[in-house]
């Protein structure tokens, strides 16, 4: 496998799920009530997560398409929590789940060689490390949501994880 296989079988993972539940299938069926409840209200509901989500995902999406796009990174961690968009849920889960769709088709009509090439121009890192590490990020996100899910009792274990 080459670099730009592995990433899309990453990327894969995001929309369907293999070995874990994907991003997509742990928000399916959610209501807005279920997407802003909190644990605790030091917790991030699973609406902040996905908005954490969108804001990374399509920073880095633009970036990886335009690469002299270097810009665009304001915010302290905290506010890319927050509905940028004033967006329902419906559409907040539109958004997350059209941005993965984006990244899948950027990743298929790149070069192999672009994945070698740097991603920053303040620091060395390359754009297939950059996007293995925004699949890694999504997971672990994903894995709060399934969290937040069952303990809210939302989540149905037939989907996975029990």
């Amino acid at each position: 496998m080459n670099a730009k296989e592995v990433l899309l079988n990453q990327l894969d993972a995001l929309e369907d799920s293999h070995w874990f539940v994907s991003l997509k299938e742990s928000l399916v069926g959610l209501t807005d009530d279920q997407a802003a409840w909190k644990e605790t209200p030091e917790s991030n509901s699973i609406r902040e997560i996905t908005n954490h989500l969108i804001y990374w995902n399509e920073l880095y999406l633009k970036r990886f398409q335009s690469p002299e796009s270097q810009g665009g990174n304001n915010v302290e961690n905290d506010e890319t929590f927050r509905d940028q968009e004033e967006l329902d849920w419906k559409q907040t889960m539109d958004k997350l789940n059209h941005l993965t769709a984006q990244w899948i088709k950027a990743v298929e009509e790149a070069d192999e060689a672009r994945f070698d090439e740097n991603a920053y121009s303040h620091r060395e890192e390359a754009w297939g490390s950059v996007i293995a590490n925004m699949t890694i990020h999504v997971a672990y996100h994903t894995g709060q949501i399934l969290y937040a899910r069952k303990k809210q009792g939302s989540w149905n274990p037939e989907s996975g994880v029990h």
